[in-house]
């Protein structure tokens, strides 16, 4: 009997993205906090089958990113991975989450795995970064890290402290290619500065880290409510939000 596998894919968020400069291909470069989290996750039904099968109501054949990672493995490995797969969402789409990158990254740990592949994580990384630039950060394991370039340079960062809750609330669907062309429209220029929430995360200080929560995508999109307890920032281009706060641990909320 095939052995049918069930893979948690976690959402992230973003606690610090700042826009930096375009290059010559007209892609932004950034500099970005990026947090694991499980409030709101995908799941990868996989099993061993003759043929190679996808099913997802969402996002279904070549286009999703479950496939294109398998297509880039089978590439690189010169053979092909036979597996009935069904991706079951819950991560929306173009929420800023990046659920897609987690679903592709899960794919890719998992077939290293299981097809003895043998690739780093070095390796693996470089080869999601050239189907999507989150798709590192999903696949380095770490909680919590410092993205760079655009975005697929990951430097871990220490766990955030555990009295901080992150919750997630979903929003209007804001695809990154117009996000980032809204915010070019704009003329405006970061004047972010990433020293203060990395010093709050380096010495564990809940209050700075949740007094310097920033994302540059919010200057063009309506401002969020805040308070000395509870801190929304927007998770990467949008439209979901990330909700902090410092109450006692508890359930994941999710608020629709």
């Amino acid at each position: 009997m095939n052995k049918q596998t069930l893979i948690a894919c976690p959402a992230k968020v973003n606690l610090f993205l700042k826009i930096l400069e375009k290059d010559s291909s007209g892609y932004h470069k950034i500099e970005t906090i990026m947090a694991r989290c499980t409030a709101m996750q995908d799941f990868l039904q996989v099993e061993p089958a003759p043929e190679f099968s996808f099913e997802c109501t969402d996002f279904p054949g070549e286009s999703n990113l479950v496939v294109k990672a398998i297509r880039l493995l089978e590439k690189e490995c010169g053979r092909r991975f036979n597996y009935k797969i069904k991706l079951e969402k819950h991560i929306p789409a173009q929420s800023g989450l990046g659920g897609a990158s987690s679903n592709a990254a899960a794919i890719m740990l998992y077939l290293n795995e299981t097809e003895s592949l043998g690739m780093s994580s070095e390796k693996l990384m470089k080869l999601a970064a050239t189907i999507g630039m989150d798709i590192p950060f999903f696949l380095s394991g770490v909680q919590l890290a410092l993205a760079s370039n655009y975005g697929e340079k990951i430097k871990p960062l220490k766990n955030l402290p555990d009295e901080i809750n992150i919750n997630i609330q979903s929003g209007e669907e804001i695809s990154t290619q117009a996000a980032y062309e809204k915010w070019d429209k704009s003329d405006l220029k970061s004047t972010a500065d990433i020293s203060q929430i990395l010093d709050g995360i380096e010495t564990q200080n809940t209050r700075k880290i949740l007094e310097y929560l920033h994302n540059d995508f919010q200057l063009i999109t309506p401002s969020f409510s805040s308070s000395s307890q509870t801190r929304h920032v927007l998770s990467g281009s949008g439209g979901a939000v990330a909700v902090f706060d410092v109450s006692n641990k508890s359930q994941p909320k999710i608020s629709k």
